[in-house]
């Protein structure tokens, strides 16, 4: 099962991040500013979703794969309390993000623009629990198909408002609304069909506190993880401009090409293992890791290779400035996509904190370093930085699950040819049991 959604899962996000990726093209060639800007509010709309889901979302595939809620109860609740968490930290993000904005922490970049990630987050707030329900009871090629079409209505949305109507951030950020909203509403139709005989709304005090008591383990983490993975960016437009941060985060999209197998494979694995027993878990995890490193390692080599190649072919602005951070970043991303991995092995087995730990470990190494380097090295200091933070977060990381698993550092980093002889047959049976079904 764990190789059939695998599969699934890896076929719809080629798809999405095909998809995803031509949409970058389009915002970059609106300009290096309009990419900055885009940039800087796709982070901050992120904090806010983070935020305001306090792991709730991940917390419901932990507990629906652990069968101790049904699925009605967890959908019922979360619709519930995500609308309330939502409005109650807007009234403590809004002011804090104003304050931040007077202080100069977003450079040149328009209030309004940073404003509007308040419009867009409590959709995209409403997809990601959609998501993780259909995530928590199993039905994961659920939860891909409304990731795919999220992508399918921002592209196709994205170019009608910036080729027919008007260009610049505001249509960038209109075609992501509009995207989110479509999506979450989708998202809750199929559940609501899915379970016709209890619609509605529930307050759950005991589900609440376990919401609450695993997703305060996991999310602060991944906050952390969040604001560190992108202070480079917020932080080169402090010191430099916002059409830097724009040439930047070109670098960072291409860097992160190389985290689609690890995202594929932690989105899997998570619920998988929150299934399983410690044992089979650690197994598994380690089979996951091992052949996601060897993945990691040529994907990443490939990337650096064919981007400056590509960077003349498929951008109008010159983003040139983006090969050497490119270059020197992609380590720090492969490192944090071996994170992931192994992070979806320990959220699996209720160990989210340790996450946690190593996100803040990696948020004090990114902040530190990008203040000392970004403004004597510019972009170049500022991939250097976030290179070294990313091995930080997996060394942290990784010695929590030596001690977990009692496995060596080359039992999840390492392939072996047993792995290539599993992953063969276990593919093989699959398009097997496809043919055979037609």
């Amino acid at each position: 099962m764990f190789v059939k959604d695998s599969i699934n899962t890896f076929l719809l996000r080629c798809a999405v991040y095909g998809l995803a990726f031509w949409v970058s093209i389009i915002v970059s060639n609106l300009g290096q500013e309009v990419k900055g800007e885009v940039a800087i509010v796709f982070m901050m709309t992120d904090v806010v979703r983070l935020v305001s889901l306090m792991g709730f979302d991940a917390a419901a595939v932990y507990y629906l794969r652990r069968k101790k809620y049904d699925y009605d109860t967890v959908a019922r609740t979360l619709n519930l309390v995500a609308p309330l968490m939502f409005l109650g930290w807007s009234l403590i993000l809004f002011p804090l993000f104003y304050w931040l904005h007077s202080s100069g922490l977003f450079g040149n970049v328009d209030f309004k623009y940073i404003a509007a990630c308040f419009v867009i987050a409590p959709f995209g707030s409403l997809m990601d629990i959609q998501i993780n329900i259909f995530n928590g009871s199993g039905e994961i090629r659920r939860g891909n198909v409304i990731s795919f079409l999220f992508n399918v209505w921002y592209l196709a949305t994205l170019a009608v408002i910036t080729f027919v109507f008007f260009e610049g951030t505001w249509g960038v950020l209109a075609a992501y609304t509009f995207a989110f909203a479509m999506s979450a509403l989708l998202g809750v139709a199929m559940n609501w069909k899915r379970s016709r005989s209890r619609r509605g709304f529930e307050w759950n005090p005991a589900l609440v506190k376990d919401l609450a008591s695993w997703g305060a383990r996991s999310q602060a983490g991944a906050l952390a993880r969040k604001i560190a993975s992108r202070t480079d960016l917020l932080l080169a437009n402090y010191y430099i401009t916002v059409a830097s941060a724009g040439v930047y985060s070109v670098a960072l999209n291409w860097a992160e090409l190389s985290l689609f197998i690890p995202f594929v494979l932690h989105y899997v694995l998570f619920p998988h293992v929150s299934g399983r027993d410690k044992e089979s878990s650690i197994r598994l995890t380690n089979r996951v890791a091992r052949l996601s490193a060897a993945v990691l390692v040529l994907i990443g080599i490939s990337v650096c290779v064919i981007f400056p190649y590509m960077e003349k072919i498929l951008y109008k602005p010159d983003y040139s400035g983006a090969i050497y951070p490119l270059m020197i970043v992609m380590p720090g991303v492969i490192s944090m996509g071996l994170f992931k991995i192994i992070m979806g092995g320990l959220d699996g087995l209720g160990r989210p904190q340790y996450g946690t730990y190593a996100s803040f470990g990696a948020l004090v190494s990114t902040i530190v370093l990008n203040v000392l380097l970004i403004p004597r090295f510019g972009l170049i200091g500022a991939a250097s930085a976030t290179s070294l933070t990313g091995l930080v977060a997996f060394s942290i990381v990784g010695l929590y699950y030596r001690h977990l698993s009692s496995a060596g550092w080359s039992d999840f980093l390492f392939v072996k040819l047993n792995d290539i002889v599993a992953v063969y047959e276990s593919v093989k049976s699959v398009i097997v049991g496809f043919r055979r079904k037609n």
